[in-house]
């Protein structure tokens, strides 16, 4: 046995040790300790369920989110394999929780207007991300109602939400070496999302569902290539397959403003898998493709 299996079983042995009933969500003031093994185990053993990631997203030859547990004993295999692997916690029923993630710095200034159109946030425990945002977490309502996440909430860049079928990072996983996650008020504990957002998440799933023609585009060729686009689009293949539709529109004379909002529809309507495709991506998808000058105007039959 190596000196860090040894390390791994005290760790997971404390965790094992009898405790009261799991609460639904992760006590206030729940001190996680720094390495990432014995965080695993201790949200695990407060109720959350966790999985290993590489960076961001799963391991090769996984099922992701759809992996997550809080037995501790698989736990200790999955971080013996990888001891440096960050925490992933799936967001809506299984956690018991949805994450509102602003990324910066488009994502402080989109806050800024969603509560100027539809009131405060409550405060809720928030973490902050490796690249500088910050992800509030709210209660994932339990009112037989299904809330999937959202890409660009309310057509706003950089704030995504990550609800059932997602998931986030959690602290204290790290990104190059360097750059970690942090809890920024654990002391707070985790509110009720406020009906306004569940609203928008309902209204942004109704949306998922419409024709390319009932989506009101400024223009029928956006229909046309937000179409095609989807209908291409697979999880390995999102970020060309959109920087392709951001192409196709600037041909077509769309502006980058008009070009916006359907590369978020497209970035919702394509799979998510177990990687998930964020509004910060699109919008990259369309700087890069309007910061080139448009090819002679795309044919259309």
């Amino acid at each position: 046995m190596t000196c860090l299996d040894l390390q791994l079983d005290i760790i997971f042995t404390r965790c094992l040790q009898p405790t009261m009933e799991r609460p639904q969500y992760i006590p206030e003031q729940l001190v996680i300790p720094p390495s990432l093994a014995e965080a695993a185990a201790t949200y695990a053993a407060n109720g959350w369920p966790v999985f290993p990631l590489h960076g961001k997203v799963p391991y090769k030859d996984t099922h992701g989110h759809k992996d997550a547990t809080t037995d501790l004993e698989q736990i200790q295999s999955w971080w013996t394999m990888h001891p440096g692997a960050n925490i992933g916690l799936p967001t809506g029923e299984a956690s018991g929780v949805m994450v509102l993630d602003m990324d910066m710095p488009e994502g402080y200034y989109s806050l800024k207007t969603l509560v100027t159109g539809f009131g405060t946030l409550p405060e809720t425990r928030r973490s902050k991300t490796a690249n500088g945002g910050l992800h509030y977490f709210y209660q994932y309502p339990h009112d037989r109602n299904t809330y999937p996440g959202t890409i660009g909430l309310h057509t706003l860049i950089g704030l995504d939400v990550r609800a059932e079928g997602n998931y986030v990072v959690l602290p204290p996983s790290r990104l190059y070496g360097r750059k970690y996650y942090t809890w920024a008020r654990p002391d707070l504990p985790i509110a009720q999302a406020p009906q306004w957002l569940l609203t928008l998440l309902s209204q942004a799933e109704e949306q998922k569902h419409l024709t390319p023609q009932d989506m009101r585009f400024a223009c029928s060729a956006g229909e046309k290539w937000f179409g095609e686009a989807v209908a291409r689009a697979t999880e390995g293949n999102r970020n060309q397959v959109g920087f392709w539709l951001a192409c196709q529109l600037r041909d077509d004379g769309i502006s980058q403003e008009q070009a916006l909002p359907i590369i978020l529809a497209y970035a919702n309507r394509v799979p998510q898998g177990t990687n998930p495709y964020t509004s910060k991506e699109a919008l990259a998808s369309v700087r890069s493709a309007y910061s080139r000058p448009p090819r002679e105007r795309a044919k259309r039959p």
